[in-house]
Order: structure tokens, then C-alpha cells, then sequence
């Protein structure tokens, strides 16, 4: 059972989209990114698609709203207060280099889950070492694609067969899985592997752009699978 978060939302009607599709999580970047979208815009377009005559009637469908995760690289104390208080995140995500310390601090502060994003073959920290020293800090653990240019995004793909051992590696705490998944591939990855939760950007896209298509078909092989469950609160 595998749930599905969408990531780099730029619009409401996206966001309608994923109710409709019973998709749990929708990723607002507000990190530097082409698909980075101001305190503004992310107020706007949450607020447009909660109010669309579609989200009521979804509602009463029993269709809860995406659940809404605010992705982040580095930022300092100021500007998670400047976004958290003004956008309503129901989920931090750290990108960056923080340090444990900051993201215990941002759970404490804000009173939302943390969930920490791992870069795989980066060949360089001991992986064990650097989850374990996250441990206490986080509410589950996002594994992408290490990439020196781009935090994540890039839809290039990791080894899966280490899927295993990272799900292991964090337990109990639940391992995202993201960097690659496509329509192509996400069959293969769950029925592998079945993460907790999954996390596509550009494997949903078409020209740089959320392509609805693409993210209808994909919410329908995840569902296939079974009914998705909730990810740490």
C-alpha cells in the first residue's frame, strides 16, 4: 500500500486534480527551482483550490484535500516563519544540509513533521552514520537522487536494489521514495519494493509543465496496488 505525493504544484487546478485523484500529498518548492512559487502565489493558489466549486463536491465525496508539504533547501529561522505562518504546510521538507539539530528545531517550533531528503551515491558520508545521526530529528526520510547541481527534481533514478536496506536502515521511520519514477516504471518500483510513499516531480510533466494526463494515469497504477495509507504525521 503505497501513497503518492505530486511535487512542484504551480496551480490550483493541479491541485483540484490530486483530490479528485485521491492523491495524499501535494509539494509546494519554495526553494530555488523552476518550479519555486513566492509566499503569494502558494497562498493564492491553495486558497483558489480549496474554494473551487469541484473541491466541495469532492469534499462531500469524501475526497480529503492533498495534504500539503512545503519543500525547502537551507532555509534560516526567519524564512520558515515567513512561509509557515502565512501558507498552511502541513509538512516541512529539508533538502539542504540541515543539520539534525535545525530540523528537531523546526518540528518543536512549527509542530509539523519533518521529513529530511538523503541524497543516494554520493559515495562520500557513511550512509548508516549519517541516517542514524538523523534519527531523533525527523519524522521520516526522503531518498532522491544525489545531484551536485540541483537538491532534487532531476528525475534521474538511483540504484533501487538499495531500496531494502535504506527501508531498513530507517525503520521504523518510513522511507519516501523519489528521484526517476515514472509512468513507466512505477509498477516495477512497487511491485518491488512498496515504499510507504512515493514522490514524483518531472516524471509528471510534460514540457516543464504538471501534465494531467500523466498524473491521472500514474494515480491510477499507484491505486492499482491498493488502498494508499497515511505517511508519519
Amino acid at each position: 500500500m503505497t501513497a503518492l505525493k505530486i511535487c512542484g504544484i504551480k496551480d490550483a487546478n493541479t491541485l483540484v486534480l490530486l483530490q479528485k485523484l485521491s492523491v495524499e500529498y501535494a509539494g509546494l518548492v519554495f526553494a530555488e527551482s523552476k518550479r519555486r512559487v513566492t509566499v503569494e502565489q502558494a497562498r493564492t493558489l491553495v486558497a483558489e483550490a480549496k474554494t473551487s466549486a469541484d473541491a466541495e463536491v469532492l469534499e462531500n465525496m469524501n475526497r480529503p484535500f492533498p495534504r500539503l508539504v512545503g519543500v525547502f533547501v537551507n532555509p534560516d529561522v526567519s524564512e520558515l516563519d515567513r512561509i509557515v505562518n502565512q501558507v498552511p504546510l502541513d509538512v516541512i521538507q529539508l533538502h539542504g544540509q540541515e543539520t539534525p539539530e535545525f530540523c528537531q528545531m523546526a518540528q518543536k517550533r512549527f509542530g509539523k513533521p519533518v521529513w529530511k531528503a538523503i541524497g543516494i551515491g554520493t559515495g562520500s558520508d557513511s550512509i548508516i552514520e549519517k541516517l542514524a545521526s538523523y534519527k531523533n530529528s525527523v519524522q521520516a526520510y526522503l531518498f532522491d537522487t544525489h545531484d551536485p547541481k540541483q537538491a532534487g527534481g532531476t528525475g534521474k533514478k538511483f540504484a533501487w536494489e538499495h531500496i531494502p536496506d535504506l527501508q531498513r536502515m530507517v525503520a521504523p521511520l518510513q522511507a519516501i521514495i523519489a528521484g526517476g519514477i515514472s509512468i513507466e516504471n512505477v509498477e516495477t518500483l512497487l511491485s518491488k519494493y512498496a515504499p510507504a510513499l512515493i514522490d514524483l516531480s518531472s516524471g509528471v510533466e510534460t514540457n516543464g509543465e504538471k501534465d494531467a494526463h500523466k498524473i491521472t494515469i500514474l494515480a491510477e497504477r499507484v491505486k492499482q496496488h491498493g488502498t494508499s495509507y497515511e505517511c508519519t504525521r
